[in-house]
């Protein structure tokens, strides 16, 4: 598992306890869940789908992930995701590993949910698919996305799948609702889903390094999910599940263009595109987050981080460990990507021996090498 040491004495905690019983799944972010140490991601990286600047609690104009939590109790697990789903059927994915087996990369013959969204993002039988983070193996797949109704109302939709080691499994509709408590949805299978769409911090437009979450996040809107643990137990081995991991991210309506918009982040870049190309173990830090594990904070120190990709280098504003991931060159803490920063210097062709300089050394080099044939 990839993990860079950027929390200090005063990181950000978001914390949770258990989640109480009266509380409503509604996408509004009550105070019991940060009373204790509970999992949580802060995204790092600025939205590739559009940054939400309205305050509607239905509509928005734009999809971001800009923290996520995650507690178990009360035979539930439960899930806040803090940002935006843009009311255009942009899909948020939603994968949970709790028990042994899953699939850390995503087959193609699971169960047909939502047109066969769930396998576009596996194996097509070529040998791709979705690859996750090692030591991820999800076990559930959730997906939701939302439109405007005939009265210019947001009303979502959801579905879940069974990600079982070998393929198949159960997957199904859930059902339909609308925004906040009054909207939520509470499924025939026991799981209740709730989007509040007015958030209008976290994360701006763009690609470079971002910060979701400065603070207590307690009183944000998002996504909020509550999932019987039952749901997990399909062999009805009474499993007791006490920890949960998940990853989220922002997928495009046709389940076929995967968003920068990932937890945990990606440390800057644009949208990853095709799921079945993505493999998140090439990509910096780790793309999900864990119950009972601390939020690592926003990246502080950054600097410029000149990469070569065959022929071509480019510049990224990045951590010095996010740099040495990748294999760049760190230009030093506060040092930033100028238009020359990462240009390899231009050589003369006459400059024989590679000093940067044409002379007597190069003369000499041609002198010492007459008449040699390759």
């Amino acid at each position: 598992m990839k993990t860079y040491a950027f929390v200090s004495a005063g990181a950000l905690l978001i914390g949770a306890s258990a989640h109480a019983q009266t509380s409503a799944v509604d996408g509004v972010l009550e105070n019991d869940f940060s009373d204790t140490l509970m999992s949580g991601a802060v995204q790092n990286t600025s939205t590739s789908f559009g940054d939400n600047d309205n305050p509607d609690p239905g509509l928005a104009i734009g999809s971001e992930l800009n923290f996520g939590l995650a507690s178990i109790s009360n035979g539930n697990l439960y899930i806040f995701l803090g940002g935006n789903l843009e009311t255009n059927f942009n899909k948020l994915e939603i994968f949970v590993d709790c028990r042994d087996g899953g699939q850390n990369r995503l087959r193609g013959d699971n169960a047909d949910v939502d047109f066969d969204g769930l396998n576009r993002l596996g194996d097509d039988g070529s040998g791709n698919g979705m690859t996750f983070d090692a030591g991820f193996n999800p076990d559930m797949w959730l997906t939701i996305t939302c439109g405007v109704d005939g009265d210019g109302a947001m009303e979502f939709f959801a579905s879940y799948g069974e990600l079982r080691t070998e393929g198949g499994g159960y997957g199904g509709y859930l059902g339909m609702g609308g925004s906040g408590a009054e909207g939520a949805l509470v499924s025939a299978k026991g799981m209740s889903i709730g989007i509040d769409n007015s958030n209008i911090g976290g994360v701006s437009g763009g690609t470079g390094i971002d910060c979701g979450s400065d603070g207590d996040p307690e009183g944000e809107t998002g996504i909020e999910l509550a999932i019987p643990l039952y749901l997990f137990d399909w062999d009805g081995e009474g499993l007791q599940i006490d920890s949960a991991s998940v990853c989220a991210m922002i997928n495009s309506s046709g389940h076929d263009s995967v968003s920068n918009q990932v937890l945990g982040g990606i440390f800057s870049g644009d949208s990853l595109g095709d799921p079945r190309d993505i493999d998140f173990n090439a990509i910096a830090g780790s793309q999900y987050f864990q119950s009972g594990a601390k939020a690592e904070p926003c990246p502080g120190v950054l600097g410029s981080c000149c990469v070569v990709s065959g022929e071509s280098v480019s510049c990224l504003t990045v951590p010095a460990a996010i740099c040495d991931f990748y294999g760049g060159d760190y230009g030093g803490d506060g040092s930033s990507c100028d238009v020359d920063s990462c240009e390899p210097p231009v050589q003369c062709e006459s400059d024989i021996n590679g000093d940067g300089r044409v002379d007597v050394g190069d003369l000499l080099k041609v002198i010492a090498d007459w008449g040699c044939i390759e």
